[in-house]
């Protein structure tokens, strides 16, 4: 249907333009008259009598051959615009009248009293139910020109026009809706006729677009990595083990950033491309903001620009076109917002005067904030769209001080000061007043609910008094989940969870005590998530939880079991298990990390980022790294460094300060067979190898130590091979490599898969074979993929010969009487007679003296 409207869309559109081509010149021919008349252009100039201006109707019908129950698209339109009609504007053409008859003489009517369209273009659509001709008739009635200017009064005369659609029983094909999904490597450009990959595709704006929305680290669009494949590493400064002495503790680690240094934070995500800002010296910032391919580590751009605050790219649709603009990266500091071009990264437009707010996007991608006025009880929704349009602007200022959609008095808003803690777009507004809980505050606070509805803008829906909790313990607010309709508090001191409901106010479920670790105390009372109907809790504990949200029910925890669910470090660190955090929630699955608030140097060994089902706690992948990351995120959720989009999930690894990109990478399969033909009967090897040709197989280490290719293995092996691979350790030798399946075409055109044979740790296979017929075979030797690599395939030929004939025996003649008796008794005789002279000669020589 999508697909449809677009095409409609496109038909119009070219309607349009050749409307606005005759409207040209049919004006200035107007124009021409009036001005012999007396009159110009569109002035006012009265003229006496009043003209009558002779009108064109015009109806086209397609297909006009369709088949029964399908839709017919339908065109109206008089020659021209009425003069004057703009789309600011009411000047319109009136009461266009669409008569449909049927092949058994029925009618339907279709009535329009205002068209729209500046340009007088009317568009439907029909479901024809019978086979036939059908007549359709569009009538367009005398019509005065009721408005100022050189027509005022004047008449535009009334015409009609006919066209007809024959319906058939046999239907016309479906529309292509979208082209496949992709099965094989994929890069951005998105061809335009794709229009399903939107599902696959995604873009990562950055802190703003996900740190603070309502679920805290959820991506909702697009995939995300099912593998610990790594696509590319770059550095972005010195690090990992310095060497040598003099320099600290033996086996001294660069600088990675602390909680409050923190280097490179905020990576964001658009069109496949990754930007981040760099350090310079011992400064986190400074080094100027980069632009890098997602898929390869290519540096497109770097500039000497701040770190940009969050990125967008806006879907607009006017009178004059549709589609997105941008994208745009923008940073905001204090009152003005600047505009760089992302794709090259040019400077390009600054807003000044931008009003404080809670920032939000639209679904168009409008950047919204809402501001909120306890004194003068109003609310006012500022948009980026009313102050720059469709963004087109390459330079200057734009005050966007004024730049409101609208304002809205809230008479009813309950007195005191309120500050807006969430804000879900066209639903409403989550606000509180006080404190819910701290040591030395016993009045506790309000919370009150205001509608953004569009029909109940500006209305309370609820509003609530929440006492501190018993033993004055530390309350906060956590994640509100607008889908679920749940808001979550935590309790730091005692590790309880509490559970409200988002349309009234009142409690759904506990308390829930999350743990019995007083590790907690520090973290898992703080980072709360939600998605998919569940709540995440995660902390210095080291085990991740996972909720019914809207009954406080425990539906799995991870870190806590054995292996393959299990956090515990052992002597590796003093907190007994590895300090897990989430850093997102992506299709399905969570990607977690380990944080410390200050890691000391040397950073504590087997750190990592693990991949977890996000409905059952299974835990999918892991691999060694140390994601950096900072405070700041909504209500003290940390914000680590790395962003999600295309299915790459790319982060600062604090071991040896480069980024990673981690997700599913192109391959390679190469196959040998006997260049010599073989004899029927014979046996022969079929050989190749199954190599990951990733961008990052062709860095200089990694292109040294791999001369033949970095071969592919499984996905159960791929966290320990790519840690060997890219992070210099030992070569896992319980590795496993792919499956490869090789199938012929023979000589009779037969195809047959013949076997399959697995890859070694070196990525060589092969497979040995008896050819049951002569001839030539053409050989193929398919890779189907994984969740690491994408398929390939390779072919080649050999060729049979016949075997070799089998000589005839030669008949052996059939022996006489006298060779088979004589001759062999005569032959005795001769025997016997050298074997007694022999003896005689003896017995004489011994006999002299």
């Amino acid at each position: 249907m999508n697909n449809i409207n677009k095409t409609v869309k496109k038909t119009i559109a070219m309607i349009l333009i050749l409307v606005f081509c005759v409207s040209i010149l049919t004006l200035s021919s107007f124009n021409v008259v009036e001005a012999q008349r007396g009159g110009g252009g569109g002035s006012s100039v009265q003229h006496n009598p009043q003209w009558e201006i002779t009108s064109y109707a015009y109806v086209v019908a397609e297909p006009k051959t369709i088949g029964v129950g399908q839709k017919v698209s339908i065109f109206m339109w008089v020659d021209l615009p009425l003069p004057g009609a703009t789309i600011a504007n009411d000047v319109r053409r009136h009461d266009y009248t669409l008569t449909i008859t049927k092949p058994n003489n029925t009618t339907e009517t279709k009535h329009w009293d205002v068209i729209y369209d500046s340009t007088g273009v009317q568009f439907t659509t029909y479901i024809p139910d019978q086979i036939g001709t059908y007549t359709l008739k569009f009538d367009y009635p005398t019509q005065k020109y009721t408005w100022t200017g050189t027509y005022a009064n004047d008449t535009f005369l009334g015409d009609s026009a006919t066209t007809t659609i024959i319906v058939q029983e046999t239907p016309l094909p479906n529309p292509i809706g979208s082209y496949p999904l992709p099965t094989e490597y994929w890069t951005r450009p998105i061809q335009g006729q794709n229009s399903d990959w939107y599902t696959i595709s995604s873009n990562d704006l950055g802190n703003a677009y996900i740190g603070n929305e309502p679920y805290g680290r959820y991506y909702k669009d697009g995939i995300a990595p099912n593998s610990a494949h790594i696509m590319w590493t770059k550095p972005i400064r010195m690090g990992g083990v310095v060497g040598g002495t003099n320099v600290g503790p033996n086996g001294e680690m660069f600088f990675t950033g602390s909680n409050y240094d923190v280097i490179t934070e905020n990576p964001i995500i658009m069109y496949g491309m990754l930007y981040y800002q760099l350090p310079i010296g011992g400064s986190p910032s400074g080094g100027g903001y980069t632009c890098v391919d997602l898929r390869t580590g290519e540096t497109l751009w770097l500039k000497d620009i701040p770190q940009q605050t969050f990125g967008q790219i806006l879907s607009y649709s006017d009178g004059n076109g549709h589609g997105a603009m941008g994208g745009f990266l923008w940073y905001s500091q204090g009152t003005n917002m600047n505009a760089t071009d992302a794709l090259t990264g040019t400077p390009l437009f600054n807003l000044t005067n931008v009003p404080s707010g809670t920032m939000v996007y639209g679904p168009n991608g409008e950047i919204l904030k809402y501001q909120l006025d306890s004194t003068g009880k109003w609310l006012a929704l500022w948009n980026t769209t009313v102050a720059l349009g469709r963004m087109t602007q390459t330079s200057g200022e734009i005050n966007a001080s004024n730049a409101f959609s609208w304002n809205k008095t809230i008479p009813t808003l309950p007195p005191g000061s309120w500050s807006i803690e969430n804000v879900f777009y066209d639903d409403l507004i989550l606000c509180s007043q006080g404190n819910f809980g701290t040591r030395g505050n016993w009045e506790g606070a309000n919370m009150t609910a205001i509608s953004i509805k569009p029909l109940t803008l500006g209305n309370i829906l609820w509003t609530q008094h929440y006492p501190v909790p018993a033993g004055n313990a530390t309350r906060q607010l956590g994640t509100v989940d607008p889908i679920s309709r749940v808001i979550v508090f935590r309790d730091k001191e005692t590790l309880n969870l509490w559970g409200y409901n988002l349309d009234t106010g009142n409690k759904l479920w506990g308390p829930v005590t999350i743990s019995d670790s007083g590790w907690d105390y520090f973290h898992a009372s703080q980072y709360t998530y939600s998605s998919y109907g569940n709540l995440y809790i995660s902390g210095m504990t080291g085990v991740i939880q996972c909720f019914d949200i809207k009954t406080g029910d425990l539906k799995w925890s991870y870190g806590n079991g054995g292996p393959g669910n299990s956090t515990n470090s052992g002597l590796q660190t003093p907190f007994g298990n590895y300090p897990t955090n989430i850093g997102a929630i992506a299709d399905g699955k969570l990607y977690t990390f380990v944080f410390e608030h200050t890691a000391d140097s040397p950073i504590l060994k087997g750190y990592s980022v693990r991949c977890i089902n996000a409905t059952t706690g299974e835990e999918l992948w892991m691999i060694d790294s140390f994601v950096t990351a900072g405070g700041g995120g909504q209500r003290g959720n940390l914000l680590p460094s790395l962003a999600i989009a295309d299915g790459y999930l790319a982060y600062l690894n604090g071991y040896d300060m480069q980024f990673y990109s981690i997700g599913r990478g192109p391959s390679a399969t190469t196959i040998e067979a006997p260049k010599s033909a073989v004899k029927l009967g014979d046996s022969l090897v079929i050989s190749g190898l199954v190599t990951d040709i990733s961008a990052g197989t062709t860095q200089q280490e990694q292109a040294a130590r791999f001369p033949n290719g970095v071969p592919a293995v499984s996905d159960a092996s791929q966290g320990a091979w790519m840690e060997y691979v890219y992070m210099q350790k030992p070569r896992p030798m319980d590795t496993e490599g792919v499956q490869v399946t090789i199938s012929v075409v023979d000589s009779n055109g037969n195809y047959r898969e013949i076997g399959t044979a697995t890859s070694n740790i070196d990525g060589f296979y092969s497979l040995n074979w008896k050819p049951d017929i002569e001839g030539k075979y053409t050989v193929y030797a398919s890779f189907e993929g994984s969740n690491s690599y994408y398929p390939s395939h390779a072919v080649t030929a050999f060729m049979v010969d016949p075997s070799p004939a089998t000589p005839t025996p030669t008949q052996t003649p059939a022996q006489s009487m006298t060779d088979q008796y004589f001759i062999p008794a005569v032959a005795g005789i001769i025997s016997a007679i050298i074997i007694v002279g022999a003896l005689l000669s003896i017995l004489l020589f011994r006999k002299r003296p």
